[in-house]
């Protein structure tokens, strides 16, 4: 279509053959040439009653500069098939239902996980600051907490809160809201409503359609403009971040809580074992720090599976660690059985045929049985 006839949704200017720049006289001259031609009284073509009425449409709207104007302007908003009634305009309200010159076009998308599919609700919300954050975030907990039921729902939930994070600035639909309600607004006699209307549009315009609402807004003549609250968007974007943090600070207790029982199931399978530490200048303690947290493998005198051999002579320490003072030096071959190890089972606590126990390096020890058990010794029983 020629860029003339641009904003022309019920093709109004194309059936006259004229522009918005065109004068009354121009208008005029232009029906009256088409009207006599399609006159059905002398035009027999099949069309000549339908064009004939087409173009006394037209004529009526164009005539005027005031209804030209104000139909160039919905042209900008509406299409062909939802043009609406020029002369029954109604306002677009808030969510209470009240006419609102602070009301703002919020593009949002709400989706609901069904197992197996999931449904979605993608609406616009004209509403004020105040229910802007309410309805923001009410749908962002609904996506939180109900949009990832479901495999189709999960990839659609997380394009909708992607996509509902950006919003706020939907210069195409926040245009429409600001030109209909300032012409709905001019029908009901408000002209300062319409004035406020018509100068929020501008920040919603593009260059081409600006000189149309400048143009409208000259027409409404010198009105003051109501004054209106400041939309802070970035508030309403960190009102859908707070649903994710509390989420991830959920999960965190939760595992913060599960790795702290954990940690509480092992302290109660471990035991913080007394052993006598023999010193070099003689003396003797009992201390816990002498060999830390040792795991304790209860004594079964019957149990085979617990005993291990020396596989080289090597030297038994009296905590669990080569630091400690040496218990006695065993021989290769020796018998011992398995009572404990250290947190990191670089050292097994083990029994000797005495009942006495002592530390060895882990590497040293091999399952199984070596030398020949004693009778009398405390490690095994037939």
């Amino acid at each position: 279509m020629n860029n003339r006839f641009k904003y022309d949704s019920l093709d109004y200017y194309q059936l006259l053959g004229c522009s918005f720049s065109s004068s009354e006289d121009d208008i005029r001259q232009k029906y009256r040439d088409l009207a006599k031609f399609w006159h059905p009284d002398h035009n027999t073509d099949p069309r000549a009653v339908d064009m004939f009425q087409k173009i006394s449409v037209a004529y009526d709207i164009l005539k005027d500069a005031k209804s030209k104007l104000r139909y160039t302007l919905l042209s900008i908003i509406y299409n062909t098939q939802n043009f609406p009634d020029i002369s029954a305009l109604c306002t677009l309200k808030n969510m209470h239902g009240q006419d609102d010159v602070n009301l703002r076009a919020i593009h949002l998308v709400e989706v609901t996980g069904k197992f197996i599919g999931h449904s979605k609700i993608d609406k616009i919300y004209y509403c004020n600051p105040l229910e802007a954050a309410h309805v923001v975030k009410q749908i962002t907990k609904h996506n939180w907490f109900y949009g990832f039921w479901g495999i189709s729902a999960f990839f659609v939930n997380m394009w909708a809160i992607f996509r509902n994070f950006f919003a706020f600035n939907n210069k195409k639909d926040n245009l429409f809201l600001c030109i209909h309600n300032a012409l709905a607004f001019e029908s009901d006699n408000k002209y300062q409503e319409a004035l406020t209307c018509a100068l929020r549009a501008k920040e919603f315009a593009h260059n081409e359609e600006l000189p149309f609402i400048n143009l409208y807004i000259q027409h409404l003549g010198n009105y003051s403009p109501l004054t209106i609250k400041k939309w802070n968007l970035n508030k309403l974007k960190r009102i859908q971040l707070l649903y994710p943090f509390l989420l991830l600070l959920l999960i965190s207790c939760l595992y913060s809580y599960l790795y702290l029982k954990k940690l509480q199931d092992t302290e109660k399978t471990s035991i913080s074992v007394k052993e006598v530490v023999v010193f070099k200048d003689g003396q003797k303690t009992f201390s816990d720090v002498a060999v830390a947290r040792i795991f304790d493998i209860p004594v079964d005198v019957h149990d085979k599976q617990k005993l291990y051999y020396v596989i080289q002579t090597t030297q038994a320490m009296h905590g669990a660690d080569s630091s400690f003072d040496v218990y006695g030096t065993i021989e290769k071959g020796t018998t011992v059985r398995l009572t404990g190890y250290s947190s990191n089972k670089k050292w097994y606590r083990v029994m000797f045929d005495n009942g006495e126990m002592a530390f060895i390096e882990s590497d040293k020890l091999q399952q199984g049985i070596g030398n020949k058990i004693p009778l009398w010794s405390k490690i095994y029983k037939e």
